[in-house]
């Protein structure tokens, strides 16, 4: 190992490291580079999947040859039904940080053993005793790529690390020196670089940023963010919020509102993420993952957001 450089030019200056928030984890490039070392290390016989997921994490199965299971999810977001066989495990989504009761439910009914869960929409819920546990930080906090996986199987950490983060990181200053749509192109970019990538350690870069955040403001601010949405659009939201106020939200999900409802909210720079536009296209998908697909709006509650934007962001949704 290299002795620490000493003198020189300077660094980029960082708040004091603290440590990051999932300390136990094993560390990838991102959260579908953690799925794939999990399935390149227990190559199950099958894995099944929720038909409302993002494309990327069939990805690692479709690199694998890993066959696919669908299931389909009832009401409350739930698994309907699965018939896991012989060396099969099941993948659930704790859907925007707000399904943890959800997750009690899946591992009450299947073997624990065989269930990993994807919390990369939940980045605070506790990892569980289960197979795995997977997390994507920067759908949380400003940092352009890594994943964690926490698991008792065994999986081997990567010998490579990611030295591609200084390559992604456009789009974070560039909204801090200009705007956000400045860095929309840089921010897409960074995305694509991900795909399709054999696992690696996070970066340097990345686990330093990590080691800066104050964790419990960012969660304490959403918590709070979340609760105010909820106060004023609970009447007017068909989306089945159950979360009792313990979990730490990635949005507000909304169901309801007027029909060009996010062409509002982009012409006031209201920028709302589509969970998942693919899937509404399919056309075996089942109703109600084509409704969400189609209709729901996910407003953002992050730490950055006032209360006055809040109140914003709700009286854009409850006009006539």
């Amino acid at each position: 190992m290299k002795s620490e450089a000493i003198g020189g030019y300077l660094q980029l200056e960082l708040p004091r490291a603290t440590g990051e928030h999932h300390r136990e984890a094993m560390r990838f490039q991102s959260s579908r580079a953690a799925f794939l070392a999990l399935l390149q290390a227990c190559r199950p016989k099958a894995v099944w999947m929720p038909h409302y997921i993002c494309d990327s994490m069939i990805e690692p199965l479709t690199i694998t040859g890993v066959p696919v299971k669908r299931y389909e999810l009832d009401e409350a977001l739930r698994v309907k039904s699965a018939a896991l066989g012989d060396g099969e495990l099941l993948l659930y989504v704790n859907y925007f940080g707000i399904c943890e009761h959800n997750v009690d439910d899946v591992l009450n009914r299947f073997p624990r053993e065989r269930v990993v869960i994807d919390n990369a929409q939940a980045f605070f819920s506790e990892p569980r005793d289960c197979a795995a546990t997977l997390y994507s930080p920067r759908k949380f906090v400003g940092v352009a790529d890594g994943g964690y996986l926490v698991t008792q199987l065994p999986v081997s950490a990567p010998t490579e690390i990611d030295r591609h983060t200084p390559l992604r990181f456009a789009h974070l200053v560039k909204r801090i020196d200009e705007d956000a749509e400045s860095g929309y192109a840089d921010y897409t970019a960074a995305e694509e670089s991900l795909k399709f990538q054999q696992p690696k350690c996070m970066s340097n870069l990345t686990r330093r940023i990590l080691m800066s955040i104050d964790y419990a403001d960012v969660r304490a601010r959403r918590v709070a963010n979340f609760a105010r949405l909820h106060e004023r659009l609970s009447a007017s939201n068909a989306f089945p919020i159950t979360s009792k106020g313990t979990s730490t939200p990635l949005c507000y999900p909304y169901l309801g509102g007027p029909a060009d409802l996010r062409q509002r909210l982009l012409a006031q720079r209201i920028y709302t993420p589509c969970y998942w536009p693919e899937v509404a296209e399919a056309e075996s998908m089942p109703e109600l993952e084509k409704r969400l697909g189609q209709s729901a709006h996910f407003l953002p509650c992050d730490q950055r957001l006032s209360a006055a934007q809040l109140d914003h962001i709700a009286e854009l949704v409850l006009k006539e």
